[in-house]
């Protein structure tokens, strides 16, 4: 098992897995968010159509991938490269800024993303569905 990026940074900051407000996701098991996050169908009946992935800060993807996917950033990509040319799996959408992820969720509303929870508390539009650390 993967150890924990940084300790310091888990226990003062919280991060959390977000949506548009209109969205009829509810909370998720972890077992789901790692699939989703794999570009595979949830096991429970879920309104998520897919997930976006959050580089607006390094810091917070790593532990995202370490903590919830128990991955290395490098293991996680070659995953995804591999589901897109064995299976022809789609590439997960990826975006780098806080304001266009949350553009982003508004516009697609069975979307799912992650992200600090003091980032998602200043985003109006989205809903926190879950604390993920």
């Amino acid at each position: 098992m993967l150890a924990p990026l940084n300790m310091a940074f888990s226990s003062s900051v919280q991060g959390v897995l977000v949506t548009a407000n209109e969205s009829a996701i509810s909370k998720l098991d972890r077992k789901d968010i790692r699939r989703i996050f794999l570009g595979l169908r949830p096991i429970s009946q879920s309104a998520v159509t897919s997930p976006v992935i959050n580089f607006s800060d390094h810091k917070t993807y790593l532990y995202f991938l370490r903590n919830i996917m128990f991955l290395t950033e490098s293991g996680y990509k070659r995953k995804m490269i591999k589901r897109i040319f064995r299976q022809g799996a789609d590439e997960i959408d990826s975006i780098d800024s806080i304001e266009e992820l949350s553009a982003y969720l508004i516009q697609n509303p069975n979307t799912i993303s992650f992200m600090l929870k003091e980032d998602a508390s200043r985003q109006t539009g989205l809903k926190i569905i879950q604390a993920l650390w």
